[in-house]
């Protein structure tokens, strides 16, 4: 795995690995069985992109979050493996609107530590 980065959302930290590729992005959290509690993905785009996400070959409960200009857009709260499904009947998860990142982190993650809309991510210049 790459070496993990710190992201900082109000007082939480999240130690997390960085998908910076096509491959990285395509690949996401895929075949994980488990995240640490504080772990996740960031996957970094391009300005002005809205890209959609699914849950292909993803084993674990997902809080999607999506952010841009350092600030959240949208959260979207525990996505659902969907294990057996073909491709083409996979749930699709569109961006909201343009966004910069993309932050996955486990199913709960978000309203256990008060992350909402509108709240601001720290420290994404550094990844």
């Amino acid at each position: 795995t790459s070496q993990l980065k710190t992201i900082q959302i109000g007082d939480i930290y999240i130690n997390v690995e960085v998908a910076n590729t096509n491959e990285a992005r395509s690949k996401g959290l895929s075949n994980r069985t488990s995240l640490k509690e504080n772990n996740g993905m960031v996957f970094i785009f391009g300005e002005n992109t809205k890209p959609t996400f699914w849950m292909k070959d993803t084993k674990i409960p997902l809080d999607i979050i999506w952010i841009n200009d350092n600030k959240i857009v949208l959260i979207n709260k525990n996505v659902e493996p969907e294990p057996n499904t073909n491709d083409v009947d996979l749930k699709r998860y569109p961006a909201p609107s343009e966004i910069d990142y993309v932050l996955e982190v486990n199913a709960g993650f978000s309203d256990k530590n008060n992350i909402t809309a509108g709240s601001t991510v720290q420290r994404l210049s550094d990844l």
